[in-house]
């Protein structure tokens, strides 16, 4: 009887501590369980649906202020549910034939069908992993060069192939991640790929940020591509961001540590924000003179978050995940199923940073599994894409 009692105290204390140490932050903040949510009615906005086979699965969007061009990295809903290393879906067959595209939308000029005149970006003199010049996109990020002149940083998770780019097991050695860097001038519609950047510290690449100068850090979101250890990362945490310099190899710039760490961006202030699309920390972190980066803040929204975008007046707007565990179902029907979002922005003022949430839609009735949100500061509209959403959403300010 002792003895039985004696297990039993300890398994209420081990549960108690499991519960205080990670349970419940993953029920209540990741999972969202209990979660007071609001009505999109009750924000100033008029959001419709942009819907067309190529805006589908457009995971992340960079807005070009002055040409007034938003460019959206777009896979296929279908595609990213098959072909997603992040979560672990590593079909090779049920990549989109054609691979991702680019897509450019004038937002200005809606056009009567109200598709604002959305063009592809063809890629030249790139031949990919197979040969067949594809891409399968992620997160990506622009620099302006000079005034006709975008360069774009693309996480291109390419499949996996052998010396003869023959297929090879996806489920065992996971994708063939690399950085790919285009230049495209402005108004036209083929980018030129300029290089192609492999390093084994670059292995499940998420969110990427250009740092000037030929120089880049991306995040890792899992501690590998498959295995054992990756399952844990849930509980145990494994990923990391890299810093990679303009010549030379890539190295960790963070402990590999971090809590599925997400689409990370440099801010106007130089320095990079990096969200956990599990947790809710967004870690304010400054780059050093050898490479790491050092935390000096942590910003809580409460909710995990997927990428971060940074808008004209330096305000960062973040993809909240209110109920996360609805955004995994969508993985397994993404044109059946909705996943509730909220919309952040975060100013940095003179006394700190001040958070507010500026969309949400508890009814998924228009936004929903967004992942990225673009504000463009001069009419005030937001234009929001997601990973695995069948369409790209606008929100009208009234």
């Amino acid at each position: 009887m002792g003895s039985s009692l004696r297990n039993i105290g300890l398994g209420v204390v081990f549960f108690a501590v499991f519960y205080q140490w990670y349970l419940k932050e993953f029920l209540f903040v990741s999972c969202g369980l209990g979660r007071s949510m609001q009505s999109i009615d009750e924000f100033p906005y008029t959001c419709s649906r942009l819907r067309h086979e190529r805006l589908e699965g457009c995971e992340d969007l960079w807005l070009d202020d002055e040409a007034r061009v938003l460019y959206a990295a777009c896979s296929g809903s279908i595609a990213r549910s098959q072909w997603n290393q992040g979560m672990s879906r590593l079909n090779v067959s049920g990549r989109r034939p054609g691979g991702s595209e680019l897509m450019a939308l004038n937002i200005d000029s809606p056009g009567s069908d109200g598709l604002f005149g959305l063009r592809s970006i063809k890629p030249t003199s790139y031949d990919g992993a197979t040969g067949d010049g594809t891409l399968d996109l992620v997160g990506f990020d622009v620099e302006v060069i000079d005034a006709a002149t975008l360069r774009f940083w693309l996480i291109n998770q390419r499949p996996p192939v052998d010396v003869d780019r023959r297929y090879l097991d996806a489920s065992k050695v996971g994708a063939n991640a690399t950085i790919d860097v285009f230049e495209l001038k402005r108004g036209g519609n083929k980018m030129v790929h300029v290089k192609t950047v492999a390093d084994p510290a670059i292995y499940s690449p998420n969110g990427i940020a250009a740092m000037g100068k030929g120089s880049f850090v991306t995040s890792n979101d899992h501690s590998g591509k498959v295995g054992l250890r990756k399952q844990f990362d849930l509980f145990l945490g494994g990923g990391n961001v890299v810093y990679c310099p303009s010549s030379g190899a890539c190295r960790p710039a963070t402990p590999s540590a971090l809590l599925f760490p997400n689409g990370l961006k440099r801010g106007t202030d130089g320095l990079v924000y990096v969200p956990s699309a599990v947790g809710d920390a967004i870690r304010v972190m400054q780059l050093q003179p050898d490479g790491r980066l050092k935390e000096i803040e942590i910003i809580k929204l409460g909710m995990p978050v997927d990428n971060l975008a940074v808008d004209a007046n330096g305000d960062i707007y973040a993809a909240g995940l209110p109920k996360l565990l609805d955004l995994v179902a969508t993985m397994d029907d993404p044109f059946g199923k909705d996943a509730p979002s909220t919309i952040w922005r975060i100013s940095k003022t003179t006394t700190g940073y001040k958070t507010e949430k500026v969309l949400e839609d508890k009814d998924k009735r228009v936004i929903s599994g967004v992942t990225s949100a673009r504000h463009d500061v001069k009419t005030g509209r937001i234009f929001m894409g997601g990973a695995l959403t069948p369409y790209m959403m606008i929100c009208e300010p009234k």
